[in-house]
C-alpha cells in the first residue's frame, strides 16, 4: 500500500516489527555517553599519515564481512537543533514533530555534534564526493567545479567500480553538471568536459530557485523542471494552469498572475515530494541480487522556505521560539494574517518564510524519509541496509540577526546526523565531534573497499557505530569557508579537570569571517591580519561565551591543527 507523504507519519511505529510505537519525550540535555568519555586519549595523537594507514588497514580487515546496502538521505540547510529531539531552545520550547527521526534515534546512533567540512552547498558536497577537506578540493564556493576535477575519482566511483555496488542518486546534488551518463542538462553550450561522477543510475534536478528562474531552452533535461512543464494543475477557481507557472508564483512571486494558491500548489508538485518519488522510482528499477547505494538529495529546507496550504496549516497553531538575540524575528506569517476560505474549503494559501514554515518543511521531510525507508522494508531489504540521515550544512535561522549559511557558528557549521542499520548500536547518543566528510569513508568501509584514491582523507565512523575502540578515529575535525577556518577537538576540559569536552577554535582573516557573530564575540582587531576565537561546544553550543581571552593553553594546542597559513 502506498503511503502519502503526510499520512506516513502515523504509520512510523510499524516500520519494523521490533520498532517501538511509543513517542517518548527527549529533553535538549541528551544522555551523556559514558563509554565515549572513557576513550583512550592516546589514539587522538597519531600523526596524520599513521591515521590514514590505520584507516586503510581497518577497511581491508572489513572487506570480507557482509556488505550492506547504503541509503543516504541528505537534507539541504538543516540546522542541528531542529532535529525533532531537541524539545527546547534558549528562547523557548521547540514543538517540532519528527517521529521517524525519533524512531531512528532509538534504533541507531544519534550524533549531536556533526560538523560539515564547509557550510555551503557546493563545497560541502564536493568534500563528500572527493573524500577531501575543504582546502584540498579547490571547490571554494557554489561556482562550477574546476575543469581538472573531471579527472578526479569520487567516493561513488569507488563504490561502483571497486566494490561492485549499484550506485544511485536523485534530487539536487550540486555536483558537476555534465556527467558522462547522467548530465543534468541536455545542453552543453560551452563544450565543458564530461566527468564520470560514479553513478550507475541517476535522476538529477536543480534547486528551488533555479527551477523557477532558468530558461527551459538552456536547461533542457533537468528532471523537476521537465516534470512541472508537463502537467496542468487547477487553481482555486477551477481554471487550469501549468504546474511550473504555479510553482514560479509560489517560490519567487513570478509566473502567471494569481497562479499561486492553495489548490494549484499542493504536495503533489512540491520539490521534496518529487525527489521522494524519484528515489522510489530508482529503487524499483535497480538490478536484483546486487548491493546498492543511493543518495537522496532533498532540496529542502533550503530557502525559499515555502509551505503548501496543508503544510502551513499543520504548524499554524503552535508557538515557535524566537531566534537567539533577535526577538520577534521570522515570525509565523500565517499567525499574523487573516484568511478566507476558498471554494474547496481551504483556509490558507501557500506561506513563505518564518520559522514555523521551516518547521513545516522539516516535518514534511520526516514523512518523506519514512516513506522511502518503508519502501525499502517492503522490498525485503531493510534488514541489510544502513540508513544515514544528515544535512549538507546548517542554517542560522535569524540567530544574532542573520539567516543563512557559510558561517563558523554552530547553527551554520553543524547538522543533525542519524545512522541505523546492521551492526549499528541502538539508542546511542554520541556527543563527540565528528565530520560528515567521513560519511564517504564509512560507506567505503562497509562496502569492503580496501584502498582510497590518492589524496582522499575521508575516514570511517565504524569505530563509533560498532563501539569498537580498537579501530582508529579522526583526531580532530575541521571546517572552513572563504574568510575563516575552524578546528574542533575533543580533549580534557583543563589540566585540573579530565572530563572530556570539545573546544572549537575559529580563525578569521577579515571581519567578513565574523558574519553573524554573537554580540558577546570579541571584536575583530582593526587592521589585524587574523582574529582567533575559542568556544567550548559542550557547555556553550550556541557560541555565546568566548574563551579566547581565558584559555591560551587550548588555543596553543589547537592552532597547529589549522590549515597551513591560517593564524600562524
Amino acid at each position: 500500500m502506498k503511503l502519502s507523504s503526510l499520512a506516513a507519519v502515523a504509520a512510523v511505529g510499524t516500520l519494523l516489527p521490533s520498532l517501538s510505537s511509543s513517542q517518548e519525550e527527549r529533553s535538549s540535555s541528551l544522555r551523556k555517553d559514558s563509554e565515549r568519555r572513557q576513550l583512550n586519549l592516546n589514539q587522538f595523537h597519531d600523526p596524520r599519515s599513521e591515521f590514514i594507514k590505520q584507516q586503510t588497514d581497518a577497511m581491508q580487515h572489513n572487506s570480507d564481512s557482509a556488505r550492506p546496502n547504503i541509503l543516504f538521505l541528505l537534507l539541504d540547510q538543516w540546522r542541528p537543533d531542529w532535529d525533532g529531539l531537541h524539545k527546547s531552545t534558549l528562547t523557548g520550547p521547540l514543538p517540532l514533530n519528527m517521529p521517524f527521526l525519533e524512531e531512528m534515534s532509538r534504533k541507531g546512533t544519534h550524533f549531536t555534534r556533526a560538523y560539515v567540512p564547509s557550510p555551503f552547498c557546493g563545497p560541502s558536497r564536493a568534500c563528500l564526493a572527493f573524500g577531501k577537506e575543504y582546502d584540498a578540493t579547490g571547490v571554494m564556493d557554489n561556482k562550477r567545479w574546476p575543469v581538472d576535477h573531471t579527472q578526479w575519482t569520487t567516493v561513488y566511483k569507488l563504490l561502483r567500480d571497486d566494490a561492485n555496488y549499484h550506485t544511485m542518486s536523485c534530487g539536487k546534488d550540486d555536483f558537476y553538471e555534465w556527467d558522462y551518463n547522467f548530465p543534468k542538462y541536455a545542453n552543453n553550450p560551452n563544450n565543458m568536459p564530461l566527468m564520470d561522477l560514479g553513478f550507475s543510475d541517476a535522476i538529477r534536478s536543480d534547486g528551488k530557485v533555479r527551477v523557477a528562474k532558468d530558461a527551459d531552452e538552456l536547461f533542457k533535461n533537468e528532471a523537476y523542471r521537465t516534470y512541472l512543464n508537463g502537467i496542468t494543475v487547477q487553481k482555486d477557481d477551477g481554471t487550469g494552469i501549468n504546474a511550473r507557472q504555479a510553482y514560479k508564483g509560489c517560490m519567487i512571486g513570478k509566473g502567471v498572475p494569481d497562479g499561486c494558491d492553495a489548490t494549484s500548489f499542493q504536495n503533489e508538485i512540491y520539490p521534496d515530494d518529487f525527489v521522494k518519488d524519484k528515489a522510489i522510482e530508482l529503487l524499483n528499477r535497480k538490478p536484483a541480487g546486487k548491493p546498492w547505494f543511493m543518495q537522496v538529495n532533498f532540496p529542502g529546507p533550503h530557502p525559499p522556505i515555502v509551505s503548501t496550504s496543508r503544510m502551513a496549516a499543520s504548524v499554524m497553531e503552535r508557538q515557535w521560539p524566537d531566534p537567539i538575540n533577535n526577538p520577534g524575528a521570522l515570525r509565523c506569517p500565517q499567525q499574523t494574517q487573516k484568511f478566507k476560505l476558498n471554494n474547496r474549503g481551504q483556509i490558507l494559501p501557500p506561506q513563505i518564510d518564518g520559522r514555523c514554515n521551516y518547521a513545516a518543511e522539516l516535518e514534511n521531510l520526516d514523512a518523506l524519509m519514512f516513506s522511502i525507508v518503508k519502501h525499502v522494508e517492503e522490498m525485503g531489504e531493510l534488514y541489510n541496509t544502513i540508513v544515514i540521515v544528515a544535512g549538507d550544512h546548517g542554517e542560522n535561522l535569524g540567530d544574532n540577526g542573520v539567516s543563512g549559511k557559510g558561517m563558523p557558528w554552530h547553527a551554520s557549521v553543524s547538522t543533525p546526523l542519524f545512522i541505523m542499520g546492521p551492526g549499528v548500536r541502538h539508542g546511542r547518543v554520541h556527543e563527540g565531534p565528528v565530520s560528515t566528510l567521513d560519511l564517504g569513508g564509512t560507506w567505503l568501509d562497509y562496502a569492503g573497499v580496501s584502498a582510497l584514491a590518492p589524496g582522499m582523507t575521508t575516514a570511517s565512523l565504524r569505530s563509533i557505530l560498532a563501539h569498537d575502540t580498537s579501530l582508529p578515529r579522526r583526531p580532530h575535525v575541521s571546517s572552513g569557508y572563504l574568510e575563516w577556518r575552524t578546528v574542533i577537538k575533543e580533549m580534557p576540559t583543563s589540566p585540573e579537570d579530565p572530563t572530556l569536552t570539545s573546544y572549537k577554535l575559529i580563525c578569521a582573516r577579515s571581519p567578513k569571517g565574523m558574519k553573524g557573530a554573537p554580540k558577546s564575540a570579541t571584536p575583530y582587531p582593526a587592521g589585524a591580519p587574523w582574529h582567533v576565537m575559542l568556544y567550548d561546544t559542550q557547555r556553550d553550543p550556541e557560541d555565546l561565551r568566548p574563551l579566547d581571552q581565558l584559555r591560551p593553553d587550548v588555543i596553543a594546542e589547537l592552532l597547529p591543527l589549522l590549515p597551513e597559513g591560517w593564524c600562524r
